[in-house]
């Protein structure tokens, strides 16, 4: 896993979901089953991180905004498994952060890109 930040866009993960998000092949239908386990897995947090964050009009450093075409259904779903995953138990992600001491850096800078 490359993780250089706490930005929502600083992680391998998520530049590898804008550009399938720009190029029109990041399905959405597959994504949320992928992550229908219980206890979502560091990738598929970087993932959610970076599809909120798009859905609420960012987008990494220089590159052109992006309007993905999801459902209200699907940006609600978005939405609880954010919070889910923002959650100490929720997440893998929560837990490497924590345990880094850099927990609320990455709060911080999630929630200022998500909402």
């Amino acid at each position: 896993m490359g993780t250089w930040n706490w930005g929502p866009f600083d992680n391998d993960v998520a530049e590898d979901t804008v550009r399938r998000l720009a190029d029109g092949s990041f399905r959405m239908d597959q994504f949320r089953f992928d992550c229908s386990d219980a206890h979502l897995d560091t990738e598929q947090v970087q993932a959610l991180i970076a599809l909120a964050a798009v859905m609420n009009g960012h987008g990494p450093a220089g590159s052109v905004p992006l309007a993905p075409r999801l459902s209200f259904e699907d940006r609600r779903w978005v939405e609880a498994k954010l919070r889910e995953a923002m959650s100490p138990e929720g997440s893998e992600l929560y837990g490497m952060w924590s345990d880094a001491g850099e927990l609320h850096q990455w709060l911080e800078a999630t929630a200022k890109a998500v909402h």
